[in-house]
């Protein structure tokens, strides 16, 4: 991290290169240009920052989300009355348990994502990270330089991977990201792939299939992965570019109600463009 954000923030460490206990910010307060360069920087540094106790309301929150980009009003989430921005996650919405990038149905996909708890099950209902530059780092030179050949198709509309609607199969869209990419803020190389994927570009049947266990299966390592759990008021803030994320469906019908936003800005993935 630059020695401007440690002079600024507290952060404590979660793992050797993912997750960050941001300490003494309260967001409640709006903050100056300093320190949301810092927390920037943190999160380019840890890729995901928790921030404990908040309990931002809905400008507050929006707040804190402008520090990272553009919120995005999700065409197809629901969103709060007060604002377009703020997707509440509630219990029978069910947990997006499979590991995914956000928004890859975009030719620009989100480049950060922040989500505040209110309330939290009395058991379970975590949530999962996975450093996916780290897991590129700790492959074999030759499947580096396979997995950097490669591109995932994923469906363009995101009416289709909506629970509640279905694109009309006649209309269908298609999207095309690299399986690898350059982070546009730090250049680090990093996977970059959701379970979403409805192919892997150039691939016959088991070869597609092998690449995918392969993924999942080194990517989630315990070594590569943070495990947050929750309390009420807490928030997450991820860089998108730069983890895998799953909600880890573990909590019933216990009650799980929250905030989501999305920021995005005109980075591509495969480009230099700039991001948070």
């Amino acid at each position: 991290m630059a020695s401007s954000a440690t002079e600024i923030l507290n952060v404590v460490p979660l793992n050797p290169t993912i997750g960050g206990e941001v300490t003494d910010l309260d967001l409640r307060k709006p903050l100056d240009e300093e320190t949301s360069a810092a927390l920037r920087s943190a999160l380019l540094e840890r890729k995901v920052l928790f921030l404990k106790g908040q309990h931002l309301d809905v400008a507050e929150f929006e707040r804190l989300g402008a520090v990272f980009g553009d919120l995005f009003i999700h065409p197809t989430m629901p969103q709060l009355p007060e604002s377009p921005y703020i997707n509440p996650v509630a219990t029978e919405h069910g947990p997006a348990k499979d590991w995914h990038i956000g928004g890859p149905w975009r030719t620009s996909p989100f480049v950060a994502e922040l989500l505040q708890l209110k309330v939290t099950p009395p058991a379970g209902g975590d949530t999962m990270w996975a450093d996916l530059q780290a897991a590129y780092r700790a492959l074999s030179e030759p499947m580096r330089r396979l997995f950097d050949e490669l591109t995932a198709v994923y469906l363009g509309d995101p009416a289709q991977y909506s629970p509640t609607t279905r694109a009309n199969a006649g209309e269908r869209l298609e999207v095309e990201h690299p399986l690898v990419i350059s982070h546009p803020e730090t250049g680090e190389r990093g996977l970059y792939y959701s379970t979403s994927a409805v192919r892997i570009t150039g691939l016959n049947e088991l070869e597609e299939a092998t690449i995918r266990r392969l993924l999942l299966e080194h990517a989630t390592q315990a070594r590569f992965t943070v495990r947050y759990r929750w309390q009420p008021g807490d928030i997450a803030v991820w860089d998108n570019r730069a983890v895998w994320h799953s909600a880890v469906d573990d909590y019933g019908d216990a009650p799980r109600l929250g905030w989501h936003s999305s920021v995005v800005t005109d980075w591509r993935p495969g480009s230099a463009t700039a991001g948070i």
